[in-house]
């Protein structure tokens, strides 16, 4: 399992939305502004602040929480978000330009290509709302505070 700790923003239903806690796993990152390859990442893109997680001990706004995925979700992640794309954009672009005319063959691959991929979208964005195990979770509340609310639903 992997396990890292974040804080709760704030709760909507069963889950809670949680900024994970920088950590520094090296050495050779500043013990201050943390690594220096995170701070990169954050230059160059808009990365997300907070993710939902699912919360069945109802941890509340404000608390310190450890946030567990599964071990080999993040392979199989990447090898569902990465491969099932670029397969279904090949093969899409295959067919397509098997069945077409040869007039037809360069927008009939373009076409194929592109009804794969979104074909690919739609049976990820599927599996994503259907597969609870992939799902990261609240294992345990560090710290709790006093007076938040808790989530709704877990009241």
């Amino acid at each position: 399992m992997i396990i890292t700790e974040a804080q709760v923003e704030r709760c909507e239903g069963g889950q809670a939305w949680v900024k994970i806690r920088p950590r520094s796993p090296c050495g050779n990152c500043d013990p201050k502004y943390g690594c220096k390859s995170v701070a990169i990442t954050r230059l160059f893109g808009q990365g997300q602040e907070s993710y939902p997680v699912q919360n069945q001990l109802g941890a509340k706004a404000s608390d310190w929480v450890k946030v567990a995925v599964n071990d080999g979700v993040l392979l199989q992640s990447a090898l569902w978000g990465y491969g099932l794309p670029l397969l279904l954009l090949l093969l899409g672009a295959a067919l397509a330009l098997l069945v077409a005319p040869a007039a037809w063959s360069e927008l009939a691959s373009l076409l194929g290509a592109a009804l794969g991929f979104v074909i690919a979208f739609v049976v990820l964005r599927w599996r994503n709302a259907k597969m609870q195990a992939f799902q990261p979770r609240v294992v345990e509340i560090m710290s709790a505070t006093s007076g938040s609310t808790m989530c709704a639903g877990r009241q």
